[in-house]
């Protein structure tokens, strides 16, 4: 059936026993010897049987025509994705280079395996790289000071943004997330063997593994930063000497004394606070109460306990000092393991 065909479900049957239709009738009377009535009722049947076939042809026909249509419509939405996904694809390698170029432009980092702080593949730290990097001249440089008491020129805004870097020891586990895969695209990014790469994946994956990791004490998570800190400063260290150092497995015994130390720390910081809270209000005899060994009036303590935490007063009755409330706490750092361990200690200061 042609498509401009009509729809046969939208047909009506004529009207076979309408006058208009005498002639077709007539045969039928003749050779069958039947009334007109009967001959309008048997072409009304022929008519409703053929027309029961145009409506299977009509819904066959518009099957295949629908199938055509959607095999047309995914091979346009195909070719679209393609188009899409090819252009997607051209878009991330030019941002891919573009972030290489600029990294490379503003961080410190090559093929020769030197020691780079995570801080530079933070949010913030590459942030402020980009920020810094903005500001000043591309081709401008400034003479720099290494930890080994060489001299060098680096980009001026590598080196601005070296007075605001975070120590690893001192990173929260949050920007430790944030810069780790960065540092692993950079090493790969800068020809790094892929051993030495997996090396590193390896120990970030067994540190973000560990019990330590989700546990509710703090000093717990921090001690995984930390000994991350020491191990991988030790790495480098040792890099390309006889004595080298592997970052896996990982040593569980030193990430438990960390934490024990720092807890330690920790809690005796607690104490010294403690100690000086309770001595906020410490009269001072006079030289007669001295000689005397006379204990100043109880009644002299009322005006004391007006007084403002880190101040001193002085009334008629006596003199009074005021200690500080709180002493701050030691920031995580500066331990001093007595182990067997060759890890370096001195990242901790």
């Amino acid at each position: 059936m042609p498509p401009d065909t009509i729809n046969p479900h939208n047909v009506e049957a004529p009207n076979y026993a309408s006058e208009r239709f005498r002639a077709a009738r007539q045969p039928l009377v003749d050779d069958f010897h039947i009334t007109h009535e009967q001959a309008a009722q048997r072409l009304t049947a022929i008519w409703e049987a053929q027309n029961a076939l145009d409506r299977e042809e009509w819904n066959l026909q518009q099957e295949e025509l629908a199938e055509a249509a959607r095999l047309e419509q995914e091979q346009r939405l195909r070719q679209e994705e393609g188009r899409q996904r090819a252009a997607d694809e051209e878009q991330e390698l030019a941002k891919q280079e573009e972030r290489k170029n600029n990294r490379n432009k503003f961080l410190p980092y090559n093929k020769k395996g030197d020691y780079v702080e995570l801080y530079y593949f933070t949010n913030k730290g590459l942030a402020e790289a980009e920020a810094s990097s903005r500001l000043t001249d591309d081709d401008a440089f400034a003479l720099m000071r290494n930890e080994n008491g060489h001299h060098s020129f680096i980009p001026i805004a590598a080196a601005k943004v070296k007075d605001s870097i975070i120590p690893d020891k001192d990173l929260t586990w949050v920007e430790f997330d944030e810069a780790a895969p960065r540092l692993l695209q950079a090493m790969r990014e800068n020809g790094w063997d892929e051993e030495r790469v997996n090396s590193h994946l390896q120990m970030w994956m067994a540190l973000s593994a560990h019990e330590y990791r989700h546990d509710a004490d703090e000093f717990s998570k921090r001690a995984l930063i930390v000994y991350h800190d020491i191990a991988r400063r030790r790495w480098h260290l040792l890099l390309g000497m006889p004595q080298s150092f592997d970052l896996v497995p990982i040593d569980r015994g030193m990430i438990k004394e960390i934490r024990d130390d720092l807890l330690h720390k920790a809690n005796k910081a607690l104490r010294d606070e403690a100690i000086q809270v309770s001595q906020i209000i410490i009269p001072t005899m006079t030289t007669a109460h001295i000689f005397m060994q006379t204990p100043l009036p109880l009644h002299h303590n009322t005006s004391a306990s007006r007084l403002s935490p880190g101040t001193t007063k002085h009334s008629r009755a006596g003199h009074y000092l005021v200690a500080p409330l709180s002493v701050p706490v030691p920031a995580y750092g500066n331990l001093n393991l007595a182990s067997r361990r060759t890890l370096d200690s001195s990242s901790l200061m």
